[in-house]
């Protein structure tokens, strides 16, 4: 089997460290398990990285450059780059494997910490179940391509996020009823809004972060 390449995100080609690009990811989100309530929630993402096997781009936008487990990350999955290139500059579908060609999912790991949500899936993990993402470009899978094929930009996404998993309350300070109640109550929905940009070079190498 090929071995993938992988990306490191910068904004030139030279000159700078690891982890640079440029994007901005905000908008409203309510995760009740882990108490974040807020009208404009903004990533502010430093680190940028793409992950090529294939045919299809995994992209990773990450605020800080600590290691996945502990970083606030947003990760697309492009399943087919040919079909996006064949698409620049027009709306995309984005949502759930199988019915849509971009799928984008929010790991809120450094907001929330580690939340024991389910056995095999514990930390808060926010599916995009629709929207669109606008590719302007997108990389190919040559790494000695020159800068323009490198480049990765998307001009605009607007996406719903939901975890589709049912959440209770088994914090017993939250719960007034005490022992009475067999079950915990089932917390409301984690759901956001996100929209933003943003555009990095793939640059053939080994990369800083471990991508999951």
């Amino acid at each position: 089997m090929r071995a993938p390449w992988r990306a490191l995100g910068l904004v030139a080609l030279a000159g700078c460290s690891v982890g640079e690009g440029s994007g901005d990811v905000r908008g409203p989100m309510h995760i009740a398990v882990c108490s974040i309530s807020t009208g404009l929630f903004d990533l502010r993402p430093t680190f940028f990285g793409g992950d090529f096997h294939d045919g299809s781009l995994i992209i990773r936008v990450a605020q800080g450059g600590e290691t996945a487990e502990f970083s606030d990350e947003f990760v697309w999955r492009v399943n087919d780059t040919a079909y996006v290139a064949s698409h620049l500059n027009e709306r995309i579908p984005v949502g759930p494997a199988g019915v849509a060609p971009v799928q984008a999912t929010f790991r809120p790991n450094a907001s929330c910490g580690r939340i024991n949500i389910s056995r095999y899936a514990p930390t808060v993990a926010l599916e995009a179940m629709t929207g669109y993402v606008i590719f302007s470009s997108i990389y190919r899978g040559d790494p000695n391509a020159d800068a323009t094929l490198r480049l990765t930009e998307v001009t605009q996404f607007s996406i719903q996020l939901r975890d589709p998993r049912v959440v209770r309350d088994t914090n017993p300070s939250r719960d007034p009823s005490g022992p009475a109640i067999r079950e915990p109550p089932v917390l409301a929905d984690s759901v956001a809004e996100l929209e933003g940009w943003f555009r990095f070079y793939f640059v053939r190498g080994r990369p800083a972060q471990r991508f999951q």
